[in-house]
Formats: C-alpha cells, structure tokens, sequence
C-alpha cells in the first residue's frame, strides 16, 4: 500500500466503514456510531458534520452501559482478526497487515475491559491512552 494524501485517506474509511456497517446488526449501537462518523466523513455541509460527530460522543458515552452491545463489538472484532490472519498467512511479510492484528487486538482488550468494569462496577472504566 503506497502513501495516501489525505482525500485518499477519506475515501478509503469511507469505504472500510461501508464495508464493516454490512458485517454488523442492523440497529445496534455499534452501527449507529459507525454511521454517525461515516456520515461525517461524507457531507460538507457543516451543520450535519457538527450533528454527526454530537450523535457519535452520545452513542459511545452510552456504549458502556450495554453489555450486550461490547459484546456483538467483541464479537465483530475478533472475527474480523481471524479474517485478517489468513490474509496474513498469504503475505506474512505483510508488516500493515501486522500493524492492523495488532491494533484491533489492542481494542478487544479494551472493549473487554469496559465490559468488566460494566459488569463489576455497575458503570464503565475510561481507558486513557497517551
């Protein structure tokens, strides 16, 4: 994969959103807050920009109170590594591919993380990562 510019960069997560919203349940607030973000990236027209990004900080504050939710997300994630492990397997040299694994890998702990501390505390945990 060559570097993109930054309209690239857009189209392509437009794209990778389109692609990951088909793999999820229609309705749950995984997609909602995946649609929320896809409907910024594909309006220029501010005021919608503005309720976009308004619905996507409402949709993953209340994400941690629903656990059944963290887990269809737990769920989607990890199929979606298995995916990327067989690609893996035909370009093992595939050093994004590797940095992606990683990546999602990093966000099953922490989706699991606030699923415990739903589970333990009554309330979700914040995961700061600086």
């Amino acid at each position: 994969m060559t570097l993109l510019n930054e309209t690239e960069k857009v189209y392509f997560l437009i794209d990778l959103l389109d692609r990951h919203m088909k793999k999820l349940p229609n309705d749950s607030p995984i997609s909602n807050y995946l649609e929320s973000i896809l409907g910024f990236l594909k309006t220029k027209d501010p005021i919608l920009q503005e309720a976009a990004i308004s619905n996507s900080v409402l949709l993953i504050n209340n994400l941690p109170q629903s656990t059944f939710d963290t887990n269809d997300l737990i769920s989607y994630l990890e199929r979606y590594i298995a995916e990327l492990e067989i690609e893996l397997k035909n370009d093992p040299s595939n050093d994004f591919l590797k940095g992606k694994i990683k990546g999602i890998k990093h966000a099953v702990v922490m989706a699991r993380m606030i699923r415990q501390g739903s589970r333990s505390q009554g309330e979700g945990i914040d995961v700061i990562i600086d």
